[in-house]
């Protein structure tokens, strides 16, 4: 197993940091390295560590979040599975789902829907995209029909 060494010289290019400066590091402790010979080196698990502590160490900017544009940058997507042994009943709904789809509120913005029927399964899958509100209201029609009782 070969045990990666980096010079001074290596690791002003890596560091992007002056030979000084890192041969300063080196005499502080921030920097592990040994000297073999009249060269310093350092074991790659030690620049691992300094660059790590490095990172840790920088305070990151906070950043604040854009609730003003989230509206416009929100999809949400929705599945609905049916059990249909009926293909045809499957695709009735899935043509309802296109009518409500070309009938919608322009405020919610642009959406669409797949629809896969697996007749091995006897499943129908809608697979609904489009806005938070679009999806709500889709889910709510879906909620309306399995509440009614014939």
């Amino acid at each position: 197993m070969s045990v990666k060494m980096y010079s001074i010289m290596e690791l002003t290019k890596i560091l992007n940091l002056h030979e000084k400066t890192i041969l300063r590091f080196i005499h502080e402790g921030k920097i592990t390295a040994k000297k073999i010979g009249r060269a310093w080196m350092v074991h790659e698990d030690d620049l691992k560590a300094y660059a790590h502590g490095e990172l840790a160490g920088r305070e990151q900017p906070r950043l604040e979040p854009d609730y003003a544009s989230l509206g416009e940058r929100i999809s949400v997507s929705a599945v609905i599975e049916i059990r249909e042994e009926n293909s045809e009943e499957a695709s009735r709904i899935s043509n309802s789902l296109m009518a409500m789809l070309n009938g919608k509120d322009e405020s919610w913005g642009p959406a669409r829907f797949d629809f896969i029927y697996y007749p091995e399964a006897a499943k129908a899958k809608y697979v609904l995209y489009g806005s938070p509100a679009f999806i709500a209201q889709i889910l709510k029609t879906f909620d309306m029909l399995c509440a009614q009782k014939e």
